[in-house]
């Protein structure tokens, strides 16, 4: 099962997927997307954090203006010195989800600037790319009175190629040719879209990000009730904790960085654009046909019928 079906679930909480553009009750009119925001490089003075690990450094660009919300829950605890100290206290490697933000190494002591869930909170232009920044987010509430809500918990994401199955099933839900593009040249879990908030993206120390989700590590007893384990992804302790030593913020200058990480140049930007508007053309004109998908049908039947006919034949 692909990245685009599977969830994990922890005895914290659980990475949950299948929202696609529709959401967790946040939809999405993909006109409004800005891509340029994730992509493209930070504009100057924006905010930024610093993660001191045990390591190596980490800096991640915030997105104040579009989650304002869990920006400033995640800035008050920075200043609190919340995440000082604490380790990734869960990896999940099939999904390059990294965990931190609980007091106790088991991951269930959140807190939050109102010390209680907050209500989640999305920006139609921020997608779970490689590299990016996120807040843990679950279901709560009554039957009447259900939404989603995030605390202290988050989770960095190392960089996860997107597979042709995980490519095809995005194209089969109509994701833009935009996205579908942006994800195979950045890679990321498109599964989580809109259910975790992406609140930021490491633009430097990648590679720190990237070397936990190889570290040796252990199992979690992941029993889930009313969950089957087929349909989460397995959940791990690091043997040797990676700690996050300090967490400070700052502004982004780009004087400071010679390169950025999970960053297109704006050539290769507008190369993106360019290429996308015009298969999504072709996309929209199928689709108005009511042949989107048929030529993708005929050519695995033919390939089926093939290799019937060289098995027989053998």
């Amino acid at each position: 099962m692909s990245n685009l079906r599977k969830f994990s679930a922890t005895a914290a909480a659980g990475l949950t997927a299948v929202c696609l553009l529709a959401g967790c009750g946040n939809s999405i009119d993909p006109e409004n997307i800005d891509y340029s925001v994730q992509l493209l490089a930070p504009q100057e003075g924006d905010d930024i954090a610093i993660f001191e690990t045990s390591l190596g450094t980490v800096t991640a660009v915030l997105y104040t203006d579009e989650v304002p919300t869990v920006v400033q829950n995640f800035k008050d605890l920075v200043e609190d010195g919340f995440y000082d100290n604490q380790v990734i206290y869960q990896v999940v490697p099939t999904v390059g989800a990294e965990m931190f933000g609980s007091s106790t190494e088991d991951g269930n002591s959140p807190t939050s600037n109102t010390e209680k869930p907050i209500k989640a909170e999305y920006s139609d232009s921020l997608w779970p790319f490689s590299g990016s920044l996120c807040a843990l987010c679950s279901e709560m509430g009554q039957l009447w009175n259900k939404g989603y809500y995030f605390d202290s918990r988050s989770f960095f994401i190392a960089d996860m190629a997107i597979d042709e199955e995980t490519a095809g099933q995005m194209e089969a839900n109509y994701f833009p040719a935009m996205m579908v593009n942006a994800f195979e040249e950045l890679g990321g879990v498109p599964g989580i879209s809109q259910y975790h908030t992406v609140f930021g993206k490491v633009i430097d120390g990648m590679e720190v990000v990237n070397a936990i989700n190889e570290l040796p590590m252990t199992a979690i007893d992941m029993e889930v009730e009313g969950v089957s384990s087929e349909d989460y992804e397995q959940g791990y302790t690091l043997d040797e904790p990676v700690t996050i030593e300090k967490v400070t913020l700052g502004t982004f200058h780009a004087e400071d960085y010679d390169e950025l990480d999970n960053t297109l140049t704006q050539e290769e930007y507008d190369a993106m654009v360019y290429t996308s508007a015009e298969e999504q053309a072709k996309i929209d004109e199928a689709i108005a046909n009511g042949t989107y998908g048929q030529e993708e049908s005929e050519e695995g039947s033919s390939a089926e019928s093939s290799e019937e006919e060289s098995a027989a034949e053998e």
